[in-house]
């Protein structure tokens, strides 16, 4: 393969988010998957050697380049669970032993070339590029639950009963209706029977009205409380998970989020600025030259 072919992949790789693969097409995108056959992850191993072996490359003049490659690698294996008993063939089982000792060894040189600062950058550029997809989820569940009116993760009150369905008196006034018309038949017409009867239906008409309008008042307002209670405890789910798990953001704005959402967005929104920034501090201004 050509040396520049060998530094675009090598550029890809350093720059691409886990699970989902590289930003760009190449031949080795799907191998970045969470799920692999055997010959898959025999490819994925041989993959991975390249690219340390590539990125010996700059142990001299950029050795955080180097270091990238080596936990990048440990976050490959992570994201796409990779382990020896996976591997059916022996052959593969001690190739996979050698890289791993090969990555270890890549990384203490590496490490030993940069100061504290630049590890501990570089670490968090793999940390975010591995909880992009995360992040991006938690970005949307908590501008939804800002839209929706869901300030905060606070604890959520108790839930509304359940809206009871309409009663059915249909029956009481179907049969006071059948008892007006039976009072119009027996009570004769010189005594104003059917006037009786002609009364009693309206009137039982007028209640059964009233009646009905207050069930379908009552009912439809049950239903939206219970149903805006149980869109808000979806967000809450979703906001309190988000929040929970998004390892990027310091905990100390994690703990706030829980009173109030507004921070943990505005600290999801700017994850996305600073991978950029170290990447293109740290990579872009090395490799894409």
């Amino acid at each position: 393969m050509p040396a520049e072919s060998d530094q675009l992949d090598f550029l890809h790789y350093l720059l691409c988010d886990l699970p989902f693969g590289y930003p760009l097409k190449t031949p080795v995108t799907r191998l970045l998957d969470t799920s692999l056959t055997f010959a898959s992850r025999r490819e994925l191993l041989h993959q991975q050697a390249r690219f340390l072996d590539y990125s010996k490359n700059f142990l001299g003049p950029h050795p955080w380049i180097t270091y990238l490659a080596a936990i990048k690698h440990e976050a490959v294996f992570v994201t796409i669970p990779t382990y020896s008993a996976q591997l059916v063939d022996i052959v593969d089982q001690l190739f996979f032993n050698e890289l791993q000792q090969k990555c270890k060894e890549v990384r203490d040189i590496s490490r030993a070339g940069i100061d504290d600062a630049t590890a501990l950058t570089c670490e968090r550029l793999i940390l975010l590029q591995s909880e992009a997809p995360q992040i991006e989820d938690a970005r949307k569940s908590v501008r939804a639950a800002l839209a929706a009116g869901f300030k905060g993760v606070e604890p959520l009150p108790p839930p509304p009963p359940e809206p009871a369905p309409a009663h059915g008196a249909w029956a009481y006034y179907l049969g006071g209706g059948v008892i007006s018309l039976i009072i119009g038949a027996v009570i004769p017409p010189f005594c104003g029977g059917m006037a009786w009867a002609v009364a009693g239906l309206v009137v039982t008409g007028i209640v059964a009205t009233r009646f009905v309008r207050k069930e379908k008042v009552r009912v439809d307002t049950e239903g939206a409380k219970f149903k805006a209670y149980m869109i808000h405890e979806s967000y809450y789910s979703l906001c309190k998970k988000s929040v929970a798990l998004v390892l990027a953001l310091p905990f100390e704005v994690r703990k706030s989020a829980l009173v109030d959402l507004s921070p943990c967005l505005t600290a999801l929104d700017a994850l996305a600025p600073e991978r950029d920034a170290l990447e293109a501090m740290y990579i872009r201004s090395f490799l894409s030259k």
